[in-house]
């Protein structure tokens, strides 16, 4: 699977950059699918605008593991590894993002005791 040169070891947006950031796209994608989420929770709840992100997530990762296969029986002994790859990285993200959401809390949440 091709990683498009993202550098999973930086999982946070650098708050004030000193040189260009090669993950720039990256950040921007991720702030676009931000802003359709907190979208669609004006319609529905917050739970179902997670779960649909984490299945179109799970939709994607699957097809974009299936173009990178040569053929179906290569895509297909590939499943596990491919799967262990996305939950791993995803599980990153997640520590990552619940730590910095943890460590600021009362920033986020000033109504919040």
């Amino acid at each position: 699977m091709s990683n498009d040169d993202f550098n999973s070891t930086e999982l946070s947006r650098p708050r004030a950059p000193k040189a260009p950031d090669p993950n720039e796209k990256f950040w921007d994608l991720a702030d676009t699918f931000i802003q359709l989420a907190n979208e669609n929770c004006k319609g529905a709840t917050l739970g179902q605008v997670c779960a649909s992100m984490m299945y179109a997530s799970a939709r994607f990762g699957a097809f974009t593991a299936s173009v990178d296969a040569p053929t179906e029986a290569a895509f297909k002994q590939q499943l596990e590894g491919a799967m262990k790859y996305f939950a791993t990285e995803y599980q990153k993200m997640l520590r990552v993002n619940f730590t910095e959401y943890a460590d600021n809390f009362k920033s986020y949440h000033p109504e919040k005791p």
